[in-house]
């Protein structure tokens, strides 16, 4: 990031200008309802051991089955991602103990905000090539159960073939539907053309009440677009969590190497020895996604808009 000018220093060294930037922050309900895994390393690896055996009821007296056990084992691996930042102000401005605070404070909290929509975004549409994590996108794909919606709308029927579709899933682990806002109006609008009205029910996550559908939260994320294959968009439905002992019944999960922590680190300000005279401050955040089964992230995909 270039240096910012005294004139601009000037402008954002005002309280009034905190609102501007936040006034337009988009919608993300899933990124703070994803279960945190700290992981030692730079990656999360999940082994899928399926275990193939012969069992047989016998006759009495008869001859216990003695046949091998064999597993089919193959890993998955998640590498965590990293997004850094900077900032920094003319050397002149720090001369002002007052101006400079403010304007480290105001840029730090735009930068954190922007490294936050950028995770949202990943969350949603990271490929898993370095250097995205995985999103729902390319975890959904894993899925042999999701479908396309071949550019029809959606209807409820759809959403309860999601759910009857959803496996593995036992009835502990919390389960959602994740879409935008306006496949989340439209949803609204179709409860209400049934004739009723979708449950409403605190969450203890996210400290708000959030519609429900057959017990379903619904949470709505503004990086799911509306043009993913022309005129298109996608619903999910996510298993969130994992499951302490049972990883098979674990879902979507947010890991982050233990020893740097999940959250943003800031570093500084310092002030460079170099002929331009800037005082800095670095930004990190190292995150990564990971679905725990092939089966905890479900899409349905070509989603029409009417």
């Amino acid at each position: 990031m270039s240096s910012i000018s005294r004139a601009l220093a000037l402008q954002i060294s005002h309280p009034d200008v905190l609102g501007s930037y936040l006034s337009s922050n988009p919608s993300d309900q899933l990124l703070p309802r994803i279960a945190k895994m700290a992981v030692v390393g730079d990656s999360l690896q999940v082994a899928n051991i399926e275990t193939l055996a012969l069992a047989f009821f016998i006759s009495s007296g008869g001859t216990a089955d003695a046949s091998a056990t064999t597993y089919a084992v193959a890993a998955r691996q998640f590498p965590i991602r990293r997004i850094a930042t900077r900032v920094e102000v003319n050397g002149d401005i720090a001369q002002n103990v007052s101006m400079v605070n403010d304007v480290f404070e105001q840029q730090i909290q735009a930068k954190m905000i922007a490294m936050w929509n950028a995770v949202g975004d990943k969350l949603i549409n990271g490929t898993g090539s370095d250097p995205e994590p995985a999103g729902l996108v390319t975890l959904a794909a894993e899925n042999a159960d999701s479908f396309s919606n071949a550019g029809a709308n959606l209807t409820l029927a759809k959403l309860d073939e999601m759910i009857r579709l959803f496996r593995p899933w036992d009835g502990d682990t919390q389960r959602a539907f994740v879409m935008n806002r306006g496949r989340y109006a439209k949803f609204i609008a179709l409860c209400h053309a049934a004739g009723f009205d979708p449950a409403i029910m605190p969450d203890r996550i996210l400290g708000k009440p959030l519609a429900h559908y057959m017990g379903v939260p619904v949470l709505v994320s503004d990086f799911i677009t509306d043009t993913e294959t022309l005129t298109t968009t996608s619903v999910y439905l996510a298993c969130l969590g994992t499951r302490e002992g049972e990883p098979q019944f674990g879902g979507l999960v947010w890991f982050y190497n233990r020893d740097t922590g999940p959250g943003i680190r800031v570093d500084g300000p310092h002030r460079t020895s170099g002929t331009t005279d800037l005082l800095f401050s670095t930004l990190e955040l190292n995150i990564g996604f990971a679905s725990l089964s092939t089966g905890s992230v479900l899409r349905m995909s070509s989603v029409g808009l009417s």
